[in-house]
This record gives structure tokens, sequence and C-alpha cells, in this order.
């Protein structure tokens, strides 16, 4: 059980400080009521699927990507070290 506490906690917390994120908070927050009104929509019309998709997926791989450029960063640092050696 603490477990998942501390899972559902880092949804809306800073893992390093414990802090609420308000970034972390209000994100969640909007993807929970947009996938409970889509969920709700009775035979959704296609734009909804695409406009779902896109505020919610593209919100995460959006995320992700930015997460990603200072691990490219280090991984280029690390070929430039290699081949000036």
């Amino acid at each position: 059980m603490k477990k998942f506490l501390k899972w559902l906690s880092g949804l809306i917390s800073n893992p390093a400080s414990g802090n609420i994120s308000h970034t972390k908070l209000w994100a969640n927050v909007a993807a929970a009521v947009m996938t409970v009104k889509f969920a709700q929509t009775p035979e959704a019309p296609e734009w909804l699927w695409w406009a779902y998709g896109a505020m919610v997926g593209g919100y995460a791989l959006i995320k992700r990507g930015i997460a990603a450029i200072p691990q490219v960063a280090e991984i280029n640092k690390g070929k430039d070290d290699v081949e000036n050696a």
C-alpha cells in the first residue's frame, strides 16, 4: 500500500524534493478530465478521437522529448570525447 501511495504522489509531486509540482498537478488534472469526458461520450466522432489523442498523447510525447534532450547532449558529448582522444 505504501508503494502505491508513493507512486500516486509521484503524479503530482517532485520526486527529488517531495513538494507539489503545480505543472504536474494541473497537467494530470487536465488529462483526467479529458479522459473522463472522452469515456462518457457515446459514439465519439472521429475528430474527438484525434483531439483527445493529440492533447493527452501529444503532451506525454513532448514531455518525454524535452526530458531526453539533456541525455542526448550527454551522449553526444561522450562521442566527442572518444573521437578527440
